[in-house]
């Protein structure tokens, strides 16, 4: 395997290499031929169980990158065949939430469930991670209630095995919020954020980007009460901490400036909510490209702050662009989608109504 054109590659990009993103997505594409993997590559890394973690990370970084989670499917799947853990149907399980096929994701997170409680038992915390990613796949499938359930069992293992005050318990109160959240129980959803914000501020810091995550989901609940300038602080505190930990060129602080945007436009501020709109673009098209699904968020912001200000055909433009992508990343059935039909459908509306 060391004598294989891509293994100093790859050598090089998993010790930290600072070689260009695209130049290291230049050397990934080429493992694979017409769409197909490189078999004699991929038997020599099967037969070298060392590799086994080197492919999922490949797997990995298509994911992120690329926005080809066919790909990534397709890598994960013949490991998966090679070696069967928990783990590596936890990141089938993931792979297929990602695109959208929400009942083979479940399918895949359950038999991980299952291992994990034959092997660790019902109160181990890897059990409570597959109870987790069970939850996560029930929420996008809009069963909230058996989310909930699932995201409980969660987090009443992680109180046991972990405690109160661990990372991972404060996952599983952020993560119950986001589904009271979207059960429209918002002083709920604020009550178990700040849990998870005050094990976080504790266990990591004010400056972490768990931190910023935690803000910028109380800036959502606050922004979906109309408490608009109370979210737009608190979506400020997240900008900060994303620039100080990560940078003004990271989809993650990309991710502030569009949210930003939208509480903006929900303002009526629509001059000033473009332009962060646009910050946010122009990072997401640099750092993921023009289909990831980050950048489909920017450009339903755009598209919406646009019908708004009465620019059909852009609007147009943009809200067919976001559609097309939430249609290929996530599937006809994802949150996401919906809401770029439902942008279409307003952006129809506007038209007709400039017609009368």
């Amino acid at each position: 395997l060391g004598s294989h054109r891509y293994y100093e590659f790859f050598r090089k990009y998993y010790a930290g290499a600072t070689d260009t993103l695209e130049g290291r997505l230049d050397d990934l594409r080429m493992i694979c031929k017409g769409g197909s993997l490189n078999k004699e590559f991929l038997g020599k890394v099967l037969r070298n169980p060392l590799e086994l973690s080197r492919m999922l990370r490949i797997a990995d970084l298509f994911e992120d990158h690329v926005n080809d989670y066919q790909l990534a499917i397709m890598i994960t799947n013949v490991v998966r065949e090679s070696l069967e853990p928990a783990y590596l149907y936890t990141n089938m399980g993931n792979l297929f939430g990602k695109v959208g096929k929400l009942e083979e994701a479940l399918t895949m997170h359950q038999k991980a469930l299952d291992i994990d409680l034959k092997a660790f038992g019902p109160d181990h915390a890897d059990t409570a991670t597959s109870y987790s990613n069970m939850a996560v796949v029930l929420q996008n499938q809009g069963k909230l209630e058996e989310a909930l359930a699932m995201y409980q069992k969660a987090l009443d293992i992680r109180l046991k095995a972990l405690g109160p005050d661990h990372t991972d318990t404060a996952t599983s109160f952020n993560n119950m919020a986001v589904v009271l959240q979207n059960q429209g129980k918002l002083e709920e959803a604020l009550a178990m954020y700040q849990q998870a914000l005050d094990i976080r501020l504790k266990a990591l810091g004010p400056y972490h980007v768990d931190t910023a995550s935690t803000y910028n989901n109380i800036a959502v609940a606050l922004q979906n009460q109309g408490k608009v300038e109370e979210a737009l602080a608190m979506y400020q505190q997240a900008l900060d901490i994303r620039l100080k930990a990560l940078g003004p060129d990271h989809v993650d602080t990309a991710n502030c400036y569009n949210n930003m945007g939208y509480a903006l436009c929900q303002q009526g501020k629509l001059e000033e909510a473009f332009v962060e709109c646009q910050k946010a673009l122009d990072i997401q098209l640099k750092a993921v490209g023009e289909n990831h699904s980050s950048t489909a968020c920017t450009l339903h912001s755009i598209g919406e702050i646009l019908c708004k200000q009465g620019k059909v055909e852009d609007a147009t433009e943009f809200g067919e662009k976001a559609l097309e992508i939430f249609l290929k990343n996530l599937g006809p059935d994802h949150p996401l989608t919906g809401q770029g039909n439902d942008l279409m459908d307003m952006i129809h509306a506007k038209s007709t109504k400039q017609k009368e």
